[in-house]
């Protein structure tokens, strides 16, 4: 069994030191490669942590290629090569500074290391989810509640206790008013979106925002609806640009804008509020469909009000999704309806089943009624605020400090990095992705999330770093410096000289 002295004083987290140690024996082969490692329980119970400490060490180390995890099998040690050293940080300086010079660095060698810091958001964070509790709940769910209440929750609209415990929860989250009957659960807010369209209609056009999430264009797209695009300034979505495009319904996210994190300013909010309650020409009204997808993880200042708290006039559909808060694998999302549409909904369409299990329903509704929801979502927003703060630091502190830009940080899981560099900027947000990837590090370019390029703009990056551990964050960094680095030997440009702004 290994043997580790953890220092529960230390400033250090329990699971990062436990990764360090681990990592430390792999490198140098105490540990063998291939050996398979003791479970996540038993290694927990011998160093007298819990089981969340070791599934977050071993997590990391999985992340950066120490350890593979075979399903139904367990950890184990994986074969590893020349990893960074501690002298990483110097020599990527010295190649910025080299690259000032006009000096001819050479190519770093290829291959691609192990991605060990995801940025895309195509990874899931790993380690904080309470499984036990979860667990507990779902057990008492199965032992203590009727067959006829495991029916009901099939309805259209979902379980009564769960829609009555979403309502309970947006009340003292989000400041909403809502009633249940409101409320239509579905299985992730991807398919309640085909339901938005049935009950507005196909022949409306639908806009989004430019630039904005790729996969919402594709699903509107896929409902046989045409889209119009809105472009957006510092306040928010562009009123003037959403009458042009003959749109009656924006599909927007005012709290934390997906990738460019702007949030929609008051005044803004007003104007958008006041162009969907106008007359629209046909009769049928106009309608704000608000994608509040992160509105959980907000790490600065007061939560910003949701937009359907605002209105008035029934012109917003609230989106959601548990999905951020606990992970991909519960794909649980719900739409709060305005009452004449939750009206329609139940006429119409509720000859439909609810797309989310039943256990899984009534489970998630004793998880919220019993507090442990706000508790689990409390520990993500001080473990992510802790990453973003690292993160952050390490780009100010880092040789990258006179040539990138921190934008919109602190609203939620991600932000926008822009990156001073002269030229075209797909292409060089191109080369900087090509050059990260080698070094183990996934980065997502602004141009993956524009539907329509502007002619002038910087090279940015979306920097989605829920999936990120603390212990990942100064590699990642260093391997940011390393790739920045090559890129200026091949292509050349001289520094802005400001330091990073959040």
């Amino acid at each position: 069994m290994l043997t580790y002295e953890l220092d529960r004083n230390a400033s250090e987290a329990l699971y990062l030191q436990l990764y360090r140690a681990m990592r430390a024996d792999i490198e140098r082969g105490a540990i063998k490669a291939r050996e398979k490692l003791p479970s996540n329980r038993k290694l927990a119970q011998h160093l007298g942590v819990s089981v969340m400490t070791v599934e977050e060490a071993f997590a990391q180390l999985v992340a950066e290629g120490y350890v593979e995890a075979r399903p139904r099998s367990g950890h184990y040690a994986c074969e590893v090569g020349h990893r960074l050293g501690p002298t990483v940080r110097a020599r990527a300086v010295a190649a910025l500074e080299a690259a000032e010079g006009g000096a001819n660095l050479g190519k770093e060698p290829s291959g691609c290391k192990p991605i060990f810091a995801d940025f895309t958001g195509a990874s899931a964070p790993q380690g904080l989810f309470p499984y036990d509790a979860w667990a507990r709940t779902m057990r008492r769910v199965l032992s203590e509640e009727s067959e006829a209440t495991l029916m009901e929750a099939g309805a259209a609209a979902g379980s009564a206790r769960l829609r009555a415990s979403i309502a309970a929860h947006l009340h003292g989250s989000r400041g909403m008013e809502v009633d249940a009957s409101q409320i239509v659960v579905g299985s992730g807010v991807q398919s309640l979106y085909g339901l938005v369209v049935q009950l507005l209609g196909r022949g409306r056009m639908f806009a989004i925002e430019n630039p904005g999430y790729p996969r919402l264009e594709r699903i509107y797209r896929a409902n046989d609806v045409r889209l119009g695009l809105v472009g957006l300034d510092a306040q928010g979505p562009r009123v003037d640009q959403l009458e042009r495009t003959g749109a009656s319904v924006l599909h927007c996210m005012p709290s934390h804008q997906l990738p460019t994190g702007i949030v929609t300013t008051v005044g803004r909010r007003r104007d958008l509020l006041a162009w969907a309650a106008s007359d629209d020409g046909t009769g049928h009204g106009r309608y704000l469909v608000e994608d509040d997808y992160d509105c959980e993880f907000r790490m600065a200042g007061r939560p910003v009000p949701a937009l359907q708290s605002l209105d008035g006039q029934e012109r917003v559909i609230y989106a959601n999704t548990f999905t951020n808060t606990l992970g991909p694998a519960f794909r649980i999302g719900y739409l709060v309806l305005p009452p004449h549409l939750a009206r329609d909904f139940h006429e119409r369409l509720g000859f439909y089943r609810c797309t989310v299990g039943a256990l899984e329903q009534l489970t998630l509704a004793r998880f919220i009624e019993s507090g442990q929801y706000e508790r689990h979502v409390n520990r993500q927003r001080t473990h992510f605020r802790k990453v973003q703060e690292a993160l952050v630091d390490q780009l100010v502190a880092s040789s990258l400090a006179g040539r990138v830009r921190v934008n919109n940080a602190g609203a939620g899981l991600h932000f926008l990095l822009d990156v001073r560099l002269k030229g075209k900027a797909p292409q060089l947000e191109q080369q900087i992705v090509a050059e990260t990837r080698s070094r183990g590090v996934a980065l997502a370019p602004l141009s993956d999330y524009l539907f329509r390029e502007p002619a002038v703009r910087l090279p940015s990056f979306v920097l989605r770093f829920a999936s990120l551990s603390e212990g990942a964050v100064q590699p990642a960094v260093e391997a940011l410096e390393q790739a920045m680095a090559q890129v200026l030997v091949h292509g050349g440009d001289k520094p802005a000289g400001k330091q990073p702004t959040v």
